[in-house]
């Protein structure tokens, strides 16, 4: 269709968290003509409010409910025919649906992402659900589903009321499900949305080590880079990429996050227990579930870390692990100062100091095979690397207060060693940024545009 075909090249706002990239984008928004439409998509309900009060220069409108069964969907389509100004959450924005798609277009409108989406994810379904799904046939004599070339399944029996694969069977129709190697699906939100805009901003930190690059790189949506900063008069603007560790910000950032070390006068050493490589991985810790002296060994050493080495109170900490395992890894004293592994974009914790990292980051590994197999370069330690990046600084640090830290997984923390001393980590600064500037220096010659990177 050709109203999927707008938007050339996205930006991506890449800078440092709390450098003012919301900033920027409401300053903008504030200054730029009232012909100009947006839709600003952020993660958080608070953060919808905060983008209401702030831009002044026009009426941001929230799709909502209402009295007479309008779903916030519907509400959201009928803002959009009226061409008003736009601003929902992720959640929300994730059920766009071809309709939205073709509003979008129709009314020129500009997106403002504040933070990545999830916007691939695997289906939950057994590999051998997905065998009887290909082999299984209608009364017709059709299989269930076949797979088109491009991967994307297609769904065959309309007939078909059960419930068992009642997911599969809407995900199919939407066109939003792509099967891999015959053993696993996924769902992927529709990258013609992105085309649709007249113009896309993406504010993020270290979108080359996120999975919305992987999805973007499938997709062959393109994207160009810049940073933010605030000018000599007071005022922020989009200034040529730097790389995250040349950020100018970095040498304070080293110096307000206080890594723990075992120091000469203590008995025992906080870290040993994360010297194996895969320490604290979620393969790790299952196997470790059934050794209750290792559990009580990893909840006793972060109790022990903020309770007498920082001399802090429970309302300052802020601890997390994966998901699955926060009751068996519960800070004593701190259960309920949990914060989500993935955890981003939100200011409900700035006034956290004590920072307990129960996590070593890995991909899934079925998803890193599924990109690698469409040849997209997936790293993983620049993945882990920014998810740890973004869920400290949810804490006081961006307000450029310090913090104390304790990651006793030494994989983790040694990429954020490196990283505080304007080390690349691994191929994630070595290989991808020249990738950058090919890609850039190819965009120039297509447009006569150009970006440097520092």
């Amino acid at each position: 269709m050709d109203y999927l075909k707008k938007c050339e090249r996205l930006t991506v706002v890449d800078a440092t968290c709390g450098k003012g990239k919301t900033s920027w984008a409401i300053q903008h928004m504030n200054e730029v003509e009232l012909s100009e439409k947006f839709i600003y998509i952020t993660p958080f309900l608070t953060e919808v409010q905060r983008v209401k009060e702030s831009v002044t220069g026009r009426k941001f409108y929230e799709p909502t409910k209402d009295d007479q069964n309008v779903t916030k969907i519907e509400s959201f389509k009928q803002l959009l025919e009226k061409g008003e100004n736009i601003v929902a959450t992720h959640s929300l924005f994730l059920n766009i649906d071809d309709e939205i798609l073709k509003l979008i277009y129709l009314q020129d409108y500009t997106l403002i992402l504040d933070e990545v989406m999830n916007v691939i994810e695997q289906v939950p379904i057994k590999q051998d659900d997905i065998k009887v799904l290909l082999q299984a046939k209608t009364d017709k004599d059709e299989h269930f589903i076949t797979v088109k070339e491009n991967g994307y399944v297609k769904w065959n029996n309309r007939e078909y009321a059960g419930d068992r694969f009642s997911h599969i069977k809407h995900l199919a129709y939407t066109n939003n499900l792509i099967i891999h190697n015959n053993t696993a699906m996924y769902w992927t939100f529709p990258a013609a949305v992105f085309k649709s805009f007249k113009d896309v901003y993406i504010l993020t930190y270290m979108f080359y080590g996120q999975l919305q690059r992987y999805y973007f790189d499938l997709f062959n949506v393109k994207y160009k880079f810049h940073s933010v900063d605030l000018n000599t008069v007071g005022k922020y603007e989009l200034t040529s990429y730097v790389k995250p560790t040349k950020e100018k910000e970095l040498p304070v950032l080293k110096e307000n996050i206080r890594i723990y070390y075992k120091g000469h006068k203590d008995k025992k050493d906080l870290n040993a227990i994360g010297e194996e490589t895969s320490a604290f991985s979620s393969s790790w810790i299952k196997r470790h579930l059934d050794k209750k002296s290792i559990l009580k060994m990893i909840s006793d050493n972060a109790y022990n870390f903020y309770r007498n080495k920082c001399e802090a109170k429970s309302d300052k900490v802020m601890w997390t692990c994966v998901k699955e395992f926060e009751k068996q890894l519960s800070v004593p004293k701190a259960k309920k100062q949990f914060v989500e592994v993935t955890c981003r974009a939100t200011n409900n914790y700035v006034e956290r100091n004590t920072l307990i990292y129960l996590s070593n980051r890995y991909m899934n590994p079925v998803t890193k095979q599924f990109f690698k197999s469409h040849n997209i370069k997936v790293d993983e330690d620049g993945w882990a690397l920014s998810e740890l990046l973004q869920w400290l600084f949810r804490s006081c640090i961006r307000q450029g207060q310090k913090i104390n830290l304790y990651v006793p997984s030494s994989r983790m923390r040694e990429m954020l060693e490196k990283y505080l001393n304007g080390e690349p980590v691994a191929y994630f600064e070595e290989k991808i940024f020249d990738d950058i500037i090919r890609n850039q220096t190819q965009l120039q010659r297509e447009s006569k545009e150009s970006i440097s990177v520092v």
